[in-house]
């Protein structure tokens, strides 16, 4: 039996149905709804001949396990992820790839919004460990905007190994952290990169760390002495997105 997730929220399912709609096995609505988006979404599943059903709101929060689903959820077969072996071959045929590795992260909210983030700035892949949160949480999905299920993703055994193989196919690896010396602005991030973001609180793992090639910070001319990891993860993205489109 193949296994499935969901996804809630209309901006979430919204774009699944725009990139993803053959994974889309069926939708539940809030029965009796008055949302015009909701109205438009299942317009949209009809035209595609995908099942939807109108459900009670007890129904809906029994699916995702939250009352804040805006009234529609989306049951979806599940995603196919890359391995190891099968994230390094197809890297290795893109010009100059950008990798987000997220190493640690156990936070729902904050990896969708790097997700989101990554998405929106074009990383070819992001990267998690196979032993930390299961991508299926509606969560992460919902916080993405549906950009976790858009967005490639290689779930491995072990960070510190895959960074050593990416290194082998000429990556720079960049590892980020709040009591690093070097200003992330003055990284060069042309060439194939890696982008290594560890958890909020604790960073990356030291093992991490010791295989990144440089470890940039974000500096902080105020009074706090860190940013949340999902904004730091945007801020880099968006230096690295920035020096490539000067080119």
């Amino acid at each position: 039996m193949n296994k499935e997730s969901f996804i809630y929220g209309i901006n979430s399912v919204t774009e699944a149905l725009e990139h993803q709609s053959e994974r889309i096995v069926k939708i539940f609505f809030l029965e009796n709804h008055k949302n015009n988006r909701v109205r438009s979404v299942i317009r949209q599943s009809n035209k595609k001949n995908i099942l939807s059903e109108g459900v009670t709101k007890e129904f809906l929060q029994s699916l995702v396990s939250t009352s804040k689903n805006q009234g529609i959820v989306a049951t979806l077969k599940e995603k196919n992820y890359f391995d190891s072996k099968t994230a390094l071959h197809y890297l290795e045929n893109i010009k100059s790839p950008l990798v987000l590795i997220l190493d640690d992260l156990d936070d729902p909210r904050n990896i969708g919004a790097c997700y989101r983030t990554a998405n929106a700035v074009g990383v070819d892949m992001v990267v998690i460990s196979k032993n930390r949160i299961s991508l299926s949480s509606p969560v992460i999905s919902k916080v993405s905007s549906g950009a976790s299920e858009l967005t490639n993703t290689a779930i491995v055994s072990n960070i510190a190994q895959f960074i050593g193989k990416l290194k082998q196919n000429g990556f720079w690896i960049y590892g980020s952290s709040d009591t690093a010396k070097k200003d992330y602005r003055e990284a060069d991030y042309q060439e194939s990169t890696a982008i290594v973001i560890g958890s909020e609180g604790k960073g990356m793992r030291d093992l991490t760390a010791k295989r990144c090639d440089h470890i940039i910070t974000i500096p902080m001319n105020g009074k706090v002495e860190s940013l949340n990891v999902s904004v730091a993860c945007g801020v880099v993205l968006y230096e690295v997105l920035r020096q490539r489109d000067s080119i």
